[in-house]
């Protein structure tokens, strides 16, 4: 955001940097599971936006992969 000073943005690092490696390795899993959760909803509810996910367009996760390949190597 542009309209947090330097000054605090400064201390929100400190503090963030102040946390062990694993909680902010956590935090960041949750924050990112969180925002594609909205973001999946979102999409869901806007029906202009098609869903980009290979699963929404027909294709088996596990048996279409790029490359013509499946994640088993087959």
């Amino acid at each position: 955001m542009t309209d947090t000073p330097q000054n605090i943005k400064e201390l929100q690092l400190k503090v963030w940097l102040s946390r062990p490696p694993g909680e902010r390795l956590r935090q960041f899993m949750e924050d990112n599971a969180s925002l594609f959760q909205f973001w999946s909803m979102a999409r869901k509810q806007d029906h202009r936006t098609p869903d980009p996910s290979p699963e929404a367009n027909g294709a088996d996760p596990v048996v279409d992969f790029p490359g013509g390949e499946n994640r088993q190597g087959n």
